[in-house]
């Protein structure tokens, strides 16, 4: 059962042609006491916790954040958050706002960072994974996964349908964008962010897969992207992370055409329209080198 008390909300966002109010100021219409998912959660949420859409949350450790999606009689969490304490953390949110189980604990990708620390879910609590993700676990120290799903998996949360969906290979050959369709969210890590450039090197990933699998998740139907960091943005922030990476392929390839070296296009290449971006100062030259290994099939 839902806990119920007042609801916290700070602004107005519009669902499914619904005005739903999100974290800040307390708000009439959150829920009526009713059934499963047709009941919106009504709590007096944690700070951590911010809410996209009726039923469905993001849980903020620091600068990792999960995706809950809570109805009346299930829960499905994402990525346990990297560590132990974090991920105690988590369980305790999430039992401040609800007594459903938890059902499903989905890891976005095999990066340790975002799914360490699973051991603090229940023990009945069925952890599923994309099947590329599966040799990756076996040298961590993981909990391990009951369940690897392939390109689509539908999934029934207490009567709201979650769809697990594998775009093509992106930041990682595992990542999965997780879909809450009658919610309108889309919730991705590390392949997508609002107005920030990719870490580091990019994980050495193939940037024309990586727009591929832009190109995909831009085709489902929602309108709130929920990153794994960062700010919550829209569907417009994919085409804007697609376009970052068409222009600094399109720049590192001209300059290799012309036989520049790569210290020399990091030397001279800028993307002025993108220096207002997250990470810009610390992270474009490496993006550049990321990008350049993989052209020169270095």
């Amino acid at each position: 059962m839902i806990k119920q008390a007042a609801v916290v909300f700070a602004s107005f966002i519009a669902v499914g042609g619904a005005v739903m109010a999100c974290n800040g100021n307390t708000g009439a219409g959150a829920a009526d006491s009713s059934k499963g998912a047709e009941n919106a959660v009504a709590a007096e949420f944690p700070s951590e916790i911010e809410q996209l859409a009726e039923n469905v949350f993001l849980f903020t450790n620091s600068t990792h954040r999960s995706l809950l999606v809570v109805t009346n009689d299930a829960v499905l969490a994402t990525d346990p958050q990297g560590s132990q304490s974090n991920a105690e953390r988590f369980v305790e949110v999430i039992r401040e706002m609800t007594n459903a189980p938890i059902r499903y604990v989905v890891y976005s990708h095999h990066h340790g960072d975002h799914i360490l620390g699973g051991e603090a879910f229940p023990a009945d609590s069925e952890f599923i994974a994309h099947r590329n993700a599966e040799p990756y676990l076996e040298t961590m120290d993981a909990r391990s996964v009951d369940r690897f799903v392939g390109d689509e998996e539908t999934i029934d949360v207490g009567g709201l349908e979650v769809v697990l969906i594998y775009p093509g290979p992106s930041e990682t050959d595992s990542s999965l964008v997780i879909l809450v369709p009658e919610r309108r969210v889309a919730f991705m890590v590390d392949a997508v962010a609002v107005r920030t450039v990719p870490w580091r090197t990019m994980n050495d990933a193939n940037p024309h897969d990586w727009i591929s699998a832009l190109e995909r998740v831009e085709t489902l139907d929602f309108d709130i992207l929920a990153p794994g960091h960062g700010p919550t943005g829209s569907k417009n922030d994919v085409r804007e992370n697609i376009t970052y990476l068409e222009t600094l392929v399109g720049a590192v390839q001209e300059r290799i055409d012309q036989g520049q070296t790569l210290e020399e296009i990091q030397e001279t290449l800028e993307l002025p329209e993108y220096q207002g971006w997250v990470r810009y100062n610390e992270h474009f030259k490496e993006n550049i080198q990321g990008i350049y290994r993989e052209l020169i099939g270095a």
